[in-house]
């Protein structure tokens, strides 16, 4: 009978203390802030071409962030995709600062027309990035979801050269 009590005790201490712990690890992270630094086209060739993205991501936290890997599409404002990628290596957000991290996106050819067409109008193109970044931590792997959106201009010599 003491050993029944124990047990209900120890299991009613959990489930009031549970809440607690969580909401004391919610309070001890804070999700990073994540914004675009700049698009520039890397190449272009008979099947698309490649864009590089250039994420600013500062970590809150007075600790670094692993991050595992992330996950984004580049569109037009309109919604036309442009391309997408996805990160080949993680790397590490210092404590309380932040890192540019160069993003490739592989590019469809409709998508580098569609991108000629909207610079054909004033020489810039209107995007939206959108994505993930999947943290690496001992208590799980959040995704940290990002949608920035911008403009860029790409190299004259590319918007003559589209049809």
């Amino acid at each position: 009978m003491r050993s029944y009590r124990l047990s209900r005790a120890l299991a009613l201490a959990a489930l009031l203390t549970a809440p607690a712990c969580s909401r004391i690890a919610e309070r001890a992270f804070s999700r990073p802030t994540i914004g675009v630094r700049g698009v520039k086209v890397k190449s272009v060739g008979l099947t698309g071409g490649s864009i590089e993205v250039s994420l600013l991501i500062a970590n809150p936290n007075p600790y670094p962030l692993p991050v595992k890997r992330a996950v984004y599409s580049f569109a037009l404002t309109d919604s036309t995709e442009v391309g997408h990628g996805e990160s080949a290596a993680s790397f590490t957000l210092p404590a309380h600062d932040s890192t540019v991290v160069a993003l490739p996106v592989d590019v469809s050819w409709q998508g580098l027309r569609a991108a000629a067409r909207d610079a054909a109008r004033d020489g810039t193109v209107d995007y939206l990035l959108k994505g993930s970044v999947t943290l690496d931590t001992p208590l799980g792997d959040p995704n940290v979801p990002f949608e920035d959106a911008g403009r860029f201009t790409p190299p004259p010599s590319l918007v003559r050269a589209m049809p």
